[in-house]
């Protein structure tokens, strides 16, 4: 029992990043693929995705307090599948693109990064950051509607009561 404990101590602490252990900040088999060049594990960050088609680009901002991955993989299933058209004005955008037979190129990149929400702070930066950029783009060029400036952080949710269960 002593052994695998010490083994699974050992498979654990070899995951922490030390400066001789960085962190994985990409997974992905071909890295030419990567949404993210490099970069797509990265988590707590504001990302920007790009649209451009023959005649204009436009852009959406979103946040990610996970791996941005995670949160690509919802957007690109939101691509993909009628029934999650809705779920983003990014995912609205492409729908209209896909029903005009319109084509396009989407280019994912990071705006900035943000500490998370911490009840000890009482405030979320990659909210802040995100509305902030937001509210800096130009509106005729941005996909992301103005009311989700004085939209709630989403991110307290985790830490109320009514998370706990019994």
């Amino acid at each position: 029992m002593e052994a695998i404990i010490r083994r699974n101590n050992f498979k654990l602490l070899s995951k922490t990043p030390t400066p001789n252990n960085p962190p994985q900040l990409c997974n992905c088999p071909r890295k030419e693929e990567c949404p993210l060049p490099g970069q797509c594990l990265k988590a707590s960050i504001i990302y920007k995705a790009s649209v451009k088609t023959s005649n204009d680009e436009i852009s959406y901002i979103g946040a990610s307090e996970g791996q941005f991955k995670q949160r690509y993989h919802n957007h690109t299933k939101s691509f993909r599948c009628r029934k999650y058209e809705k779920d983003s004005e990014l995912s609205k955008h492409i729908w209209m693109l896909k029903d005009k037979g319109i084509s396009y190129e989407i280019k994912w990149s990071v705006a900035a990064c943000a500490a998370p929400y911490s009840s000890g702070s009482k405030k979320c930066d990659i909210c802040l950051t995100e509305k902030l950029l937001i509210a800096t783009s130009d509106p005729k060029s941005i996909l992301n509607s103005r009311s989700e400036i004085i939209s709630k952080c989403r991110h307290v949710n985790k830490f109320t009561l009514k998370q706990f269960k019994t």
